[in-house]
């Protein structure tokens, strides 16, 4: 039995960084609602808005990880992180319409990719097999809290106070997380790498393995993004009428059913992984969310309570099998190539989740007569092409070898 790794101080500083640096990441989709109006938007403007963030995101993530086989992955997170927060700031000052949202939007993308990747690997050096599902669910997890910030205080502040003093509270809370990150990583920002550089690298010669689990990403990552930018919106336009709620309170709620669900939902399905083999987490979890995704479209006349509920577990097994996924190729990836088979699935998967927010929003115009969002809107169509890739993500989980990918023994 191989030794498992336990660094649980080092991972509990990630936590809180990833907790604070991701605190800009919904700063725009949490207004969005109010910033519709307040810049003139269409639903597809809006959408591209989000989906310049996740290009960002896309192409960040694929330079980050395939770098962090030939520079320390430390370094690279710091450096991300600094980014992140200048990014925050000249977003909080300068984004006031569509062009200058879109850019720096796009920044923020930038940042949170260079972020995300460098975590994902030095999570896989730290932990072993039979611990590592769970670790990446934490760091996850604390991702998804910071999701939870950002979301609630742009929602709060953009209806019930003002927008700007939403975005820059997000901004000063991705400082406090670069300096929870600098004490994580401190100690190991002047290592060099210990292994052999492989400098040959052809994808397509990856196994069967990686390349199943890359195309099961892929279409998660198409459900995902959709469901991450779109949900607030229904769930804002759907419950503003129908339950008599503050604003400040809705903002919570909605803050809450989306991502709050993702700290349980990943480190419980890490825990999960761990304990019962990848294979058969991601299965339940991808046909659990794609059955959730035909069915959210239809309940906007339901009682407020019995959507909420519905939504929580739509986002619980949506985004419970991220770090799964992500655990399961740093199993089966050796670590000299591992941030290029993690940089080539981003740029792959991401890639094709960027521009969701965009295809649900011209779904929604088309659908809907380019008529402005309200209680009557149909969100049926728009939710069911994410439910098509969760069926896809699903059909995928089911090629994956279950010997390979099962619990550590």
């Amino acid at each position: 039995m191989p030794k498992v790794k336990l660094n649980w101080n080092w991972l509990y500083l990630l936590f809180f960084g990833r907790v604070l640096t991701a605190a800009s990441f919904f700063m725009y989709v949490g207004s969005i609602s109010f910033l519709m109006n307040e810049w003139n938007l269409s639903s597809t403007s809006a959408g591209i808005i989000q989906t310049a963030h996740f290009f960002g995101l896309a192409g960040a993530l694929y330079l980050s990880s395939y770098y962090s086989d030939f520079i320390n992955p430390s370094k690279i997170l710091i450096y991300s992180s600094i980014l992140n927060v200048i990014g925050s700031f000249l977003f909080f000052l300068y984004a006031n319409n569509f062009f200058s949202a879109l850019f720096f939007n796009f920044i923020l993308g930038i940042a949170a990719g260079g972020i995300y990747g460098p975590s994902m690997i030095l999570v896989s050096e730290k932990f072993s097999k039979g611990r590592k599902g769970f670790a990446m669910g934490m760091m996850l997890g604390g991702q998804s809290l910071g999701y939870v910030f950002s979301l609630s205080l742009s929602f709060i502040f953009s209806n019930f106070y003002n927008y700007k003093d939403g975005f820059l509270i997000c901004a000063i809370l991705t400082f406090f997380g670069l300096v929870s990150f600098y004490f994580c990583c401190h100690k190991d920002l002047y290592k060099k790498l210990d292994f052999k550089i492989l400098k040959k690298f052809k994808i397509l010669k990856q196994s069967y393995q990686n390349r199943t689990l890359i195309k099961g990403y892929t279409a998660h990552c198409i459900e995902l993004f959709g469901m991450w930018a779109w949900m607030p919106v229904f769930l804002s336009i759907v419950l503003i009428d129908s339950a008599s709620i503050n604003p400040v309170i809705l903002g919570l709620l909605i803050s809450i059913t989306i991502h709050i669900t993702g700290v349980f939902a990943n480190i419980i399905s890490g825990m999960f992984s761990d304990r019962f083999g990848s294979k058969n987490v991601l299965i339940i979890f991808a046909i659990s969310s794609s059955a959730l995704s035909f069915t959210i479209g239809w309940v906007t006349e339901w009682y407020w309570i019995i959507i909420l509920i519905i939504s929580f577990f739509y986002s619980f097994f949506t985004l419970g099998d991220s770090g799964v996924l992500t655990a399961a190729l740093t199993d089966v990836t050796k670590r000299n190539v591992l941030g290029r088979s993690l940089a080539f699935r981003s740029i792959i998967g991401i890639g094709f989740g960027s521009i969701t927010p965009s295809i649900f929003g011209f779904i929604m115009d088309v659908s809907n007569s380019y008529l402005p969002l309200s209680k009557n809107t149909n969100w049926i169509y728009a939710f069911s092409f994410l439910g098509i890739s969760g069926l896809i993500a699903s059909y995928y989980a089911t090629k994956l070898n279950r010997i390979v990918l099962s619990r550590s023994l």
